[in-house]
């Protein structure tokens, strides 16, 4: 006769959930594209059911434009800091392309392709574009 192994349940913070259930669906959306990301999809990643992912995103749209959001964000954070070490123009150019190269960029290259494909029918997803490159133009200028 088969037991059922009973897992003992953690309760995580409402930003604790939220940023693992972000974190997941970037990593899904960075691996297989936006397409995959849904509340079921995360939820079996998480080990958790949909309608607790469904209870801090209401709406497919809002997670897939928040899992855009956090890996895109990531992107220009690694590729440009804030707090940038000193030195010439041709070291941070340098720098630039040191990590502008490779499987992650091209993850990421992928991502920016399916998020403005989609972004052409779902609303959330095209603000939460242009506010990414609203971003980028910022971090553009002289600082």
């Amino acid at each position: 006769m088969p037991s059922r192994v009973q897992h003992k349940r953690i309760r995580k913070t409402p930003a604790a959930r939220r940023a693992e259930i972000v974190g997941a669906a970037a990593t899904v959306a960075l691996s297989e594209g936006l397409e995959c990301v849904t509340l079921r999809r995360i939820g079996e990643e998480l080990g958790v059911r949909p309608g607790l992912i469904s209870h801090y995103f209401p709406s497919t749209d809002d997670l897939v434009a928040e899992a855009f959001g956090s890996a895109a964000g990531a992107e220009l954070d690694s590729l440009l800091p804030v707090q940038r070490a000193q030195g010439t123009p041709t070291l941070h150019l340098g720098w630039f392309f040191a990590r502008a190269t490779g499987a992650s960029y091209d993850n990421i290259s992928r991502l920016w392709i399916n998020a403005r494909h989609l972004s052409r029918y779902r609303p959330v997803l095209r603000d939460r574009v242009a506010e990414q490159e609203a971003a980028w133009r910022a971090s553009d200028s002289p600082t």
